[in-house]
């Protein structure tokens, strides 16, 4: 699925023209919580809000209206527990990841001034590292013992402001869900979610 993925990215890529680029970094804050079932029930969760650093590429496809924009993204994942379920102890999980994707986009408003913008695609979500606390005090997360999948396959959506003052700076909401089992384990089942808000500038080149 990794190889597909990064294969059609490329394929993306090449096929559009080298005008009217843009490069983007952003910033902001990322809520995220699990949807998490052990043995088919469903486990209470308390979530986690983290910060979220980006950059990105926003490449027209022959027309302004139409973009694609494949980007990079660090941020943090996590979680919480609070009691004892089904032989389960209570833990909290903060899970670092790098997101790698690309969006279809399409672009509203003039190129001055105000403009608006929606767009949805796929990312692959990797974990770089992890710190958990529980009964046996903080430590870092080992992803074979836990039996935690370290990459995964998710879907974003994203919706902006942006705003042309010589620079064009934007601001937007953003939806992260994921299509696979965060675990390997056969008897848990656990799929993040999450917004953000961030926010940042685009130049062009």
């Amino acid at each position: 699925m990794k190889k597909s993925f990064f294969s059609l990215l490329a394929i993306f890529l090449l096929a559009i023209p080298l005008s009217a680029q843009h490069f983007g970094l952003r910033i902001g804050v990322n809520a995220t919580d699990a949807n998490y079932n052990f043995e088919n029930n469903k486990v209470e969760t308390e979530g986690e809000t983290n910060l979220m650093l980006g950059a990105f590429l926003n490449l027209p496809i022959g027309t302004e209206l139409i973009s694609l924009q494949p980007e990079f993204t660090y941020l943090n994942r996590g979680y919480s527990i609070d009691a004892d379920f089904g032989g389960l102890l209570a833990f909290d999980r903060t899970i670092s990841y790098v997101d790698l994707g690309v969006l279809a986009r399409l672009n509203f408003g003039r190129g001055d001034g105000l403009g608006f913008y929606v767009g949805a695609g796929p990312q692959y979500s990797y974990a770089i590292s992890g710190q958990q606390t529980d009964i046996l005090g903080e430590r870092d997360v080992d992803f074979d013992a836990e039996r935690l999948n370290r990459g995964e396959l998710q879907f974003a959506g994203v919706a902006g402001l942006t705003f042309n003052a010589g620079l064009k700076f934007f601001v937007e909401g953003r939806y992260n869900g994921s299509l696979g089992n965060q675990s390997d384990d056969g008897r848990e089942d656990i799929k993040q979610a999450s917004i953000g808000v961030n926010g940042g500038v685009m130049v062009k080149f």
